[in-house]
């Protein structure tokens, strides 16, 4: 691979000279450049051993001068080797303006950037020609690396309390002059709503239970109510079934058409008009579905990057559902999910939209007498209930017909067709139980206020 010549490497002598002599000049300003640039932003090995005895000037609470430099230079044994006290004193007589410093050290900062990706490029260069790893594998690896240096390049000076509490209370008196107006991304559900508070931007969301719960017309039922009634974005990526049969889910719940048969074409004259104003109202909606096989988090990451990027306003991402996303095949499952639900709170807080991941729950919870979920039922849990800000459980009554009559719990003397959805984590609010109403030939969930519609 060719080899770039110093003429060809950005990095500029001039800043960074300006660098060292302005803080010799004038040392307090060492605290403001150290949020913005640190040794190894220097592109001379001189100025790396310079700027990294100011700092070890710094750490020892000494006051920065030429003559301390210089000790503490021989003290590493490097004062020759960057050309004496003479050079020392060349940078002080070189610095046009101490004023500049922190322009000149952004200056630094991007050039050293740019060095850094085009080692990136190298490396994913080499990894390409190599072409030993999984072609996903090779591309997750580079927007990893890519993304590495983006995150590295911004500032992380520590924010002020006095700036952070105005824009707290300016976000007070937004919801106030809102007439207190949901704060996060509507489920669709007031009872939920009002113990979460809706999705906020950065959430990872856990909905986890047992086969045939209604997991999957839970979570398809937020997707509706997100891009029909919020319009907002949504994207979901189905890894068990087709995106045609979640279409014909959909289609039964916004239209109450019985499911078996849509799957008949044995419609009533009512079903058929309400087929006609459900596929209308649906194929206006933003909802976006992949139903890719065996796909791994780094192409899901990939993909909703990319759509971001399409759709700035994208509100809501779901995936059905987390133990089927394939690991890299280098670790045992439990670690592999662990480092999947890392990756999708990672996600989450990068494009800052909440993602939704639907879980399974262990065998475990059939053998005890009360069948509630807990967080530790979470299949292959890891590090998933660490990860998560929500932990939302669905619980049937009707699904578990031997149980004991005293383990009715909150929905005694409510119809057969409650579902319980237990949030047993909630990192920013209480935990509590909504109850909704499931109707399961339409695949829809309701509020208790549609009793009589469910019923």
């Amino acid at each position: 691979m060719e080899m770039l010549n110093e003429q060809q490497i950005p990095f500029s002598e001039e800043a960074e000279k300006s660098v060292l002599g302005a803080l010799l000049l004038d040392p307090v300003k060492l605290a403001n450049v150290m949020t913005l640039i640190d040794v190894d932003s220097f592109y001379k090995t001189k100025h790396q051993q310079i700027y990294n005895a100011m700092l070890k000037v710094y750490d020892d609470s000494q006051v920065l001068d030429t003559l301390v430099l210089a000790e503490q230079l021989e003290a590493y044994d490097q004062l020759e080797a960057v050309g004496g006290r003479s050079y020392l004193m060349e940078l002080v007589s070189y610095t046009p303006s101490t004023v500049n410093v922190e322009h000149y050290a952004r200056i630094v900062r991007e050039k050293y950037i740019l060095r850094q990706l085009i080692t990136a490029s190298r490396s994913i260069s080499q990894k390409a020609m190599e072409d030993s790893d999984d072609v996903q594998d090779i591309v997750d690896f580079s927007e990893q690396l890519i993304l590495n240096i983006g995150e590295g390049s911004q500032s992380n000076r520590p924010q002020e309390v006095k700036n952070l509490v105005k824009e707290a209370i300016a976000k007070v008196e937004e919801m106030s002059e809102n007439g207190g107006e949901l704060p996060g991304l509507s489920t669709g559900y007031p009872e939920l709503d009002n113990i979460i508070h809706g999705f906020q931007p950065d959430q990872l969301v856990i909905v986890a239970a047992r086969p045939a719960v209604g997991k999957s017309a839970f979570a398809l039922n937020i997707a509706q109510n997100v891009a029909t009634k919020s319009k907002k974005p949504v994207v979901i990526f189905s890894l068990e079934m087709s995106a045609l049969d979640l279409v014909n889910r959909m289609i039964c719940a916004e239209g109450n058409i019985n499911a078996t048969n849509l799957r008949t074409g044995n419609l009533t004259d009512d079903e058929w008009n309400s087929l006609f104003v459900a596929t209308g109202i649906l194929g206006q909606s933003p909802i976006y579905i992949d139903d890719s096989a065996g796909i791994k988090v780094s192409e899901i990451r990939a993909k909703c990057r990319r759509l971001k990027q399409e759709q700035p306003e994208l509100g809501l991402i779901i995936i059905d559902y987390l133990q089927l996303i394939e690991g890299n095949g280098r670790e045992n499952r439990q670690q592999e999910v662990s480092e999947i639900s890392r990756q999708l709170k990672r996600l989450a807080k990068e494009l800052s939209v909440p993602v939704i991941a639907l879980s399974q729950l262990s065998r475990g919870v059939e053998h005890r007498q009360n069948k509630r979920p807990m967080l530790s039922d979470i299949r292959e849990s890891g590090s998933i209930e660490q990860d998560a800000d929500i932990v939302a459980f669905l619980y049937r009554d009707d699904y578990h017909q031997d149980e004991d009559d005293e383990d009715s719990g909150p929905v005694d003397e409510l119809p057969d067709n409650t579902v319980e959805v237990i949030i047993a984590k909630n990192r920013a609010g209480a935990r509590d139980t909504a109850i909704l109403l499931f109707k399961k030939e339409y695949n829809k969930f309701s509020s208790l206020s549609f009793r009589t519609e469910a019923i």
